[in-house]
């Protein structure tokens, strides 16, 4: 069973991030230190794309919003 995410979490993290917090090519990496950052897996077949956009992302040709 899957718990729903906190509406105050998500909001946090569109505020934080702009579409990346919304978007299917996006996976949270955090390091040893409890940093957080946002690798675009599109960066990987699509050089147009930065691995690590600069925050919060308002616009992007390759978002693609999250199934709920």
């Amino acid at each position: 069973m899957s718990q729903k995410p906190d509406p105050v979490e998500v909001a946090a993290r569109v505020v934080e991030a702009g579409l990346c917090a919304t978007c299917v090519h996006v996976r949270m990496v955090e390091n040893d230190r409890g940093s957080r950052f946002y690798l675009c897996e599109l960066a990987k077949v699509d050089p147009r794309f930065a691995r690590y956009p600069r925050l919060p992302v308002l616009v992007c040709s390759g978002w693609q919003a999250v199934s709920p």
